[in-house]
């Protein structure tokens, strides 16, 4: 079996890939971050209601960026939309 080399790699090719998966990182991760808030709470809330156990609240401390914000914004609606609408449940205390 012969091997055959590959062609070398263009440097312009690779720099426009390197950009590109660097953009997409930059803007996928905080938006998969922002978006995951929601059920990723109203789930550990349910969760604790379920089986009684506190632990559960320890996700909180993942999205404390976002629960720093406050209640009167966008993303306090969203998360709140999907703990009470969605899983039916309440926060701590």
């Amino acid at each position: 079996m012969k091997k055959t080399a590959s062609p070398p790699m263009n440097g312009s090719y690779q720099h426009a890939t390197s950009w590109l998966k660097w953009t997409v990182l930059v803007l996928a991760v905080p938006a998969v971050y922002v978006l995951s808030s929601g059920p990723v709470i109203g789930l550990a809330f349910w969760l604790r209601e379920a089986t009684g156990w506190d632990g559960f609240y320890h996700v909180m401390w993942f999205y404390l960026p976002i629960l720093m914000l406050g209640h009167e914004n966008p993303l306090a609606y969203y998360i709140e939309w999907w703990v009470i609408e969605v899983f039916d449940t309440v926060g701590p205390g």
